[in-house]
């Protein structure tokens, strides 16, 4: 059985797939932070494992505050094995700590400058190269590697990591896309009040408090242009693979049934949750950070799986400058959305919420709200 589990984490991301065969257990993360940074999120994460638990591969999208200031919380909770996260080129590693120091982030900073410090000696980090290559469908020629086995400290944005379990196999596939006019908004912003933009991105010693009043102008402008700071935001495959012929086959003996904790239309979740379990038996997830859909194109780059995905992670809390609801024309989706109750940003977009429910697909809000956790149940159905 997998259970995937969107987490009730607010304003952030904290999401989780646990899979359970016999005697086997293996448990995914993607993501884990939130905006307030408050006890209540950290109970969340420390709830969601039990103590001393293994966590096989934590999966990081990107580096803003709200998607990894509970990763700290969840090493000293759990055990975790493998980190793979996108490749930092200098300037802009550089360019993040200036902005953290500056914006008193210093508690994710070790994370950004020296991730092997950050987890310690026994936790393996790995860094996804980033592609600009948004044309072509991830198919037959990447490389796929065994998860167990992964020894690369760098893969390729696209790689096909295969996690092999008794009775069936299950890939994530990583995909770092480089925006080329990336962080225009923020830049922009900086250099209006005063920041020295290629002072950010250079020089580790650049001190913010020789502006004036820097801390403060750094923090208006990255409560105005949060999700921008690190707009690389690497999206993540979670499904049944399509390479294996005979397996995908056997696709239509995988189930799904969904629960939602929190329904404002129970009889509506209902509907839809038989016609989900009757529909093409779309098992797998995407989790898309805070990536902008609308750039990068995740019908073209996933479209050897897509016929496979039921769940897709609405990036960036709901913001409608992020989504691109053509991405639902084909079918019936679960699109669980992470929102903070109170946030002060008009997440999630009312227009975004009502062009999803008129493509015939479910939008699902989990805020800090405990019950409105959204889990999925697979069972492959022997």
């Amino acid at each position: 059985m997998i259970k995937r589990i969107f987490h009730p984490i607010g304003q952030g991301a904290f999401y989780s797939e646990r899979h359970e065969e016999f005697n086997e257990k293996f448990n995914m993360v993607y993501d884990c932070g939130n905006w307030k940074n408050t006890k209540p999120a950290d109970e969340v994460v420390k709830q969601a494992f039990i103590k001393g638990e293994t966590i096989d591969v934590l999966f990081i999208s990107h580096f803003d505050y709200d998607h990894v200031n509970k990763i700290s919380t969840l090493k000293k909770h759990t055990q975790i094995k493998k980190v793979i996260m996108p490749l930092l080129h200098d300037n802009e590693k550089i360019f993040l700590i200036n902005l953290y120091k500056g914006l008193d982030f210093s508690q994710i900073l070790t994370l950004i400058e020296n991730p092997q410090e950050f987890f310690g000696e026994e936790t393996q980090i790995v860094t996804v190269r980033p592609s600009e290559n948004n044309e072509n469908p991830i198919g037959d020629d990447v490389e796929i590697i065994d998860l167990d086995n992964l020894k690369n400290t760098q893969i390729q944005s696209g790689s096909i990591l295969r996690k092999k379990f008794k009775t069936y196999e299950w890939v994530f596939i990583p995909f770092n896309y480089e925006y080329e006019n990336r962080n225009s908004e923020l830049e922009n912003l900086l250099l209006e009040n005063g920041f020295c933009v290629k002072e950010l991105k250079e020089n580790p010693e650049y001190n913010i408090e020789k502006v004036i009043e820097g801390r403060k102008k750094l923090k208006d402008i990255y409560t105005k242009v949060s999700g921008n700071i690190n707009e690389n935001s690497m999206l993540l495959y979670s499904g049944i693979s399509h390479l294996d012929k005979s397996y995908r086959q056997k696709a239509s003996y995988f189930d799904c049934f969904y629960r939602c904790f929190k329904c404002d239309d129970e009889f509506y979740h209902i509907s839809r949750w038989h016609r989900m379990a009757r529909e093409n038996h779309r098992v797998s997830c995407i989790y898309t950070g805070d990536s902008n859909l609308n750039t990068v194109n995740v019908r073209t780059i996933f479209k050897n799986f897509w016929s496979s995905v039921g769940t897709i992670q609405v990036p960036h809390h709901g913001d409608i400058k992020s989504f691109n609801e053509s991405i639902l024309n084909d079918g019936y989706y679960y699109c669980p959305i992470s929102v903070g109750k109170t946030n002060t940003y008009g997440h999630p977009s009312y227009t975004l919420i009502s062009n999803i429910i008129s493509k015939g697909s479910c939008p699902i809000l989990v805020t800090e709200d405990l019950n409105s956790v959204f889990i999925e149940y697979i069972y492959k159905m022997i």
